[in-house]
């Protein structure tokens, strides 16, 4: 029995070891098992918590690409600044440092007390993009630090406004190109590092850690800067004489597409934006030459010219019959001239704008035939330029269209489209060849091309008899041979457009009126179209004639200037305007147009009165032989 006991205690002691190193051998693989676990499942990880709290990151933003003209003229740029930190467990002297803040960065004393204060955070930002003199004065007191960042500077302040658009105050794309090629421009940020204490207080000696950031790629345009200056001076001009709501244009490469100018008044400096007033902000940010639509009245007249010409359906002898007004589908049309044009041919009624011709053409062409023609001209549909918010314009659906809405649409009304489409359109008709409207040219980084907008042009269905018919006739709309040339010496084609506006309750709105031109350079094979659109001008000239052809005349005479292009009439140079325009204010319209005539000038009349109230242009300008002369009666 003690034998036994004996033998039962050893073996009890051998289990209690065999359990024990067990529960060693254990407890050994379950460690082992926990440090391949944090060390290399999970190590990554815990190294990067770790540098989070032994570490304090302050941004390093990235240059933005520059925005560049077709020169290499820099529209949009960037300059260093400096955002500025306090952490407040390294500050020494927060009473002291709160008042610089104050006195520098123009922040209220006892919010800036209240920040430089505040240990429950590791660092606090004070204020963003601070001007480096300012920001390093701030340095001298313990606890401040800076972050280097960038501010974006628009060296033409107010030119393209709505095309560049701007940034925010972390140079995030907000509007314009700045928003559409943002993911090119921006770049990629860096950081600064340093080591801290548990308590988040920098280690004296330590180490810095400095991860460069990554400059942005410039974003080089088919803008240029010269025509983009003539354009916005002379439609600033108009803006303030015609009191308009607003004006705008676009001058477009004719053979490639490129948006040489684009402006829309009124605007403001991309240097100080405006943004206090939210709806004033969005309202001047907006590109109404891409996203606003209008219906462009005899400008328009183009496309069924063009539509009626190719089919066969005219040719510019034909002789038509104005009286003033036409009836079709038991409703009647006006002609803009109340009294008729009278018998007049094709080229006559193009050059008088006559809405009765355009109405029988359009109704020679029915309807089918004249959305055939809508389609191929891309009236409808998006231009497809590079813009955010472009509208397709508005288009009755075909099945719906009776043939006094389409007689309307003949001359321009019932249809509405934006200015960059009947920009286009005008280069499609003139050139024969689609066309797609952008800005960008190429996207460049570290001197390299990165990436080069093709120019795909496809020829369209206009054949060239068409094509030169109407170059010849919109270079004759705007020119008198031997009298009146638009530009002396210069061969420059165009039409104007005159339409009502219509109020928010689809009724026209009583004296408003969007007055266009459409100029097309040279007028025989065009290089550039401009359009240029007044909206709503409020001196009581309206008529595309008076208010928006003079701003085309101007803006091309600039750029002949400007650009050195040479005449190609030099004896039209000899032509002055020697003819002084009359008072003729008061008298009644016969008395008027026969003393106007007397003197070898042209009338066009507005109103249904027997009396002149108002002249355009006024007494005293100096006219050419033949010019159109305008008298609103009453």
């Amino acid at each position: 029995m003690k034998r036994f006991k004996t033998f039962y205690n050893l073996y009890s002691l051998q289990r209690r070891f065999v359990s024990v190193l067990l529960s060693i051998i254990i407890l050994f693989v379950a460690l082992l098992g926990r440090i391949f676990y944090l060390q290399i499942v999970k190590g990554k990880h815990l190294q990067v918590l770790a540098a989070e709290e032994w570490l304090r990151d302050l941004p390093l933003s990235s240059k933005r690409g520059e925005i560049l003209d077709c020169t290499g003229v820099s529209l949009a740029t960037t300059v260093t600044t400096f955002d500025v930190y306090v952490r407040a467990r390294n500050v020494t002297n927060p009473s002291q440092l709160a008042s610089e803040i104050n006195k520098l960065l123009g922040i209220n004393y006892d919010t800036a007390y209240q920040k430089v204060t505040n240990k429950s955070l590791s660092e606090i930002l004070i204020k963003m993009q601070v001007k480096e003199d300012i920001a390093k004065a701030l340095t001298k007191f313990d606890g401040v630090y800076l972050s280097q960042n960038v501010a974006r500077v628009y060296p033409y302040s107010s030119l393209l406004t709505q095309v560049l658009g701007y940034c925010t105050i972390d140079n995030i794309g907000q509007a314009g190109l700045e928003s559409y090629y943002d993911k090119y421009l921006k770049g990629v940020d860096g950081k600064s590092l340093t080591q801290t204490n548990a308590q988040g207080k920098e280690i004296d000696n330590s180490l810095s850690y400095y991860i460069p950031s990554v400059a942005g790629a410039n974003v080089c345009t088919t803008l240029d800067v010269q025509m983009q200056s003539i354009l916005e001076k002379e439609l600033l001009s108009a803006y303030q004489e015609h009191k308009a709501l607003g004006v705008s244009g676009i001058i477009l490469d004719a053979q490639n597409g490129g948006i040489k100018a684009m402006c829309c008044l009124p605007n403001f400096d991309l240097n100080n934006i405006p943004r206090n007033d939210i709806t004033d902000l969005q309202q001047k940010s907006k590109n109404s030459t891409v996203v606003d639509v209008y219906e462009p009245g005899s400008t328009f007249k183009l496309i069924t010219l063009a539509a009626a010409l190719n089919e066969g359906k005219t040719n510019i002898n034909e002789r038509f019959f104005c009286g003033g007004r036409t009836t079709v589908d038991g409703e009647t049309i006006k002609c803009w001239k109340t009294t008729g044009h009278g018998s007049v041919t094709l080229l006559e009624g193009f050059k008088n704008s006559c809405n009765c011709v355009f109405v029988n053409l359009a109704l020679r062409l029915g309807v089918d035939k004249y959305y055939e023609y809508l389609n191929y001209f891309g009236i409808g549909k998006k231009t497809g330029v590079d813009i955010s918010s472009e509208s397709s314009g508005i288009v009755m659906p075909k099945e719906q269209v009776r043939n006094v809405d389409l007689a309307r649409i003949g001359f321009g009304h019932a249809i509405a489209v934006t200015q960059l489409q009947m920009a286009t359109v005008y280069a499609k008709i003139t050139t024969g060849y689609d066309i797609t409207p952008h800005l960008l040219s190429s996207i460049t980084a570290n001197n390299q091309t990165l990436y080069q907008t093709e120019i795909n042009k496809t020829k369209i269905v206009l054949n060239t008899d068409t094509i030169s018919t109407i170059n010849m006739m919109l270079s004759n709309n705007i020119n008198s041979e031997g009298t009146y040339t638009f530009v002396p010496g210069y061969d420059v084609g165009g039409k104007t457009g005159t339409a009502q506006k219509y109020g928010e309750n689809g009724q026209i709105a009583t004296g408003k009126y969007i007055s266009s031109f459409i100029g097309t350079y040279p007028a025989s094979s065009p290089n550039y179209v401009l359009i240029v659109c007044v909206n709503e001008p409020s001196t009581r000239a309206y008529y595309g004639g008076v208010v928006a052809k003079p701003i085309g005349e101007k803006v091309f005479k600039s750029i002949f200037t400007t650009k050195s292009l040479q005449p190609t009439d030099k004896s039209q140079l000899e032509l002055q305007p020697n003819i002084e325009m009359p008072y003729v204010e008061g008298k009644t319209l016969a008395e008027a147009c026969g003393q106007l005539k007397a003197v070898g000038l042209n009338v066009i009349f507005d109103g249904d009165g027997e009396y002149v109230i108002k002249q355009l242009p006024p007494v005293g300008t100096k006219l050419y032989l033949g010019e159109i002369v305008y008298l609103i009666v009453n």
